[in-house]
């Protein structure tokens, strides 16, 4: 019997050192597999860095990819600005820092024009164009040769020039007849205003028209960073010799700045009317800030306001002076009309109470229109003078003359200045004089 009971104590013995060797087998079998599969894991980790960029700082955003697949080749990535800076941070870890703007503007395209309006903070320079639309060839005869000086130059005369306060253009000018070619010199402009009234240097250009054709000009190349640019460019202009003398040369300076807006910096009219055309001598004439001729017709003074709560523009009519042509209109009354255009259709008439007839006429009255804000851009304004009888009105009414104003697209110089500080500063009066144009067709 004890020797029975003996015999199973040494059984379960024997069993429960069997049972304990294979748990601690296990045991042992685990921590291996697990040392194993980190160990694999690290060196997976570490042939993906050595794959795809060799340690590098930009390849580490690559390590997602799975490492069956061959990698897609790394690019070196664009930037705004070539001279990047390098840049240490605390961690003694190096990152590119890339440039936000760039002080060099590269050569472009200039689109069509578009010039900032007046702010506040900046000169007052506006710009008046001969559109079509706003005189005939006729009215150049309007403009004043002795408001805009220019004079032959020689390099010796130079140093004894006056100084100017908005600038010095130099340019020369020869026509040859037999092809029907006017060709135009830039040479060079001198004492531009600064920046933001300082003397940071500017990025100026030229834009040349020969009046009245306003469509078509020549641009000259952007300089960078200067105050006195130099150009040296000729510009050809086709025109016929009967017409060479009816034509006005325009030089319009322009400033482009960072965000490519240009800045109106002053004007040169030259009335080729009487210039000896076949010597090219070299001349100089001061930069004007707003180049306009004096109207013959007279000016009309009145105010825009846009409220766009109510989607609607109301204009005041004031006064009208300087109407010396209303002489050969005796006893006769006027009247002004507004006529709102979608595109080049009439939308809606207006007009103001008949007053009588003079070279001064005060109205005094206000209209008001309905726009959509979404028609902003398509719409544009006829502001007319009328001439009535006072016997039989509306019957016979003779236009006197006339104002278009609108976007850039419909109007020019002041009209698009005051157009644009309507549009730009909502329920703010904004008055202004303009001069009357002739008579064309409505737009």
């Amino acid at each position: 019997m004890s020797t029975l009971q003996s015999s199973c104590n040494i059984t379960c013995a024997l069993t429960l050192a069997i049972l304990s060797a294979c748990l601690v087998t296990l045991i042992v079998l685990c921590v291996v597999a697990l040392v194993w599969f980190k160990v694999r894991r690290r060196r997976q980790k570490l042939l993906r860095d050595l794959t795809f960029d060799e340690g590098s700082e930009e390849s580490k955003s690559t390590k997602s990819a799975p490492t069956s697949r061959t990698p897609s080749p790394k690019l070196n990535k664009r930037m705004s600005c070539p001279d990047a800076l390098t840049l240490k941070t605390a961690c003694a870890k190096e990152m590119l820092a890339r440039s936000l703007t760039s002080d060099r503007i590269p050569d472009f395209m200039l689109p069509p024009e578009r010039v900032q309006p007046y702010s506040p903070h900046e000169k007052k320079t506006q710009s008046f164009n001969f559109s079509t639309h706003q005189m005939s060839v006729a009215s150049l005869g309007s403009i004043k040769p002795d408001l805009y000086h220019h004079q032959s130059f020689s390099e010796d005369d130079e140093p004894n020039l006056p100084e100017t306060k908005d600038g010095r253009l130099w340019f020369s000018m020869v026509y040859d007849a037999t092809v029907e070619q006017l060709h135009v010199t830039l040479i060079k402009v001198k004492d531009l205003p600064g920046r933001s009234n300082s003397s940071l240097p500017r990025d100026p250009f030229v834009k040349i028209y020969l009046l009245p054709d306003e469509r078509t000009c020549r641009s000259s190349k952007v300089k960078k960073k200067t105050l006195s640019p130099v150009f040296n460019e000729t510009h050809t202009f086709l025109v016929g010799p009967e017409e060479i003398k009816k034509r006005v040369l325009r030089f319009s300076v322009y400033d482009v700045d960072r965000r490519r807006v240009r800045h109106s910096l002053g004007h040169v009219m030259i009335n080729l009317k009487g210039l000896d055309l076949t010597k090219g001598d070299v001349m100089w004439s001061d930069l004007e800030p707003m180049a306009q001729a004096t109207s013959s017709l007279g000016e009309l003074q009145f105010s825009l306001v846009y409220i766009p709560a109510n989607e609607k523009i109301k204009i005041g009519i004031h006064r009208a002076k300087n109407l010396n042509q209303m002489e050969d209109y005796p006893d006769t009354g006027a009247y002004v009309k507004v006529q709102l255009y979608y595109g080049h259709k009439c939308h809606r008439v207006k007009r103001t109470i008949p007053r009588p007839g003079g070279t001064e006429i005060m109205f005094n009255e206000s209209l008001s229109f309905t726009v959509n804000g979404k028609q902003m851009d398509s719409c544009n304004m006829v502001v007319s003078i009328m001439l009535t009888s006072a016997k039989a009105f509306g019957s016979n009414d003779v236009e006197y003359g006339r104002i278009a104003i609108g976007a850039f697209m419909y109007s020019r110089g002041e009209e698009l200045v005051h157009w644009q500080e309507m549009i730009s500063q909502p329920k703010i009066i904004s008055t202004r004089w303009h001069s009357l144009s002739s008579v064309h067709p409505p737009p």
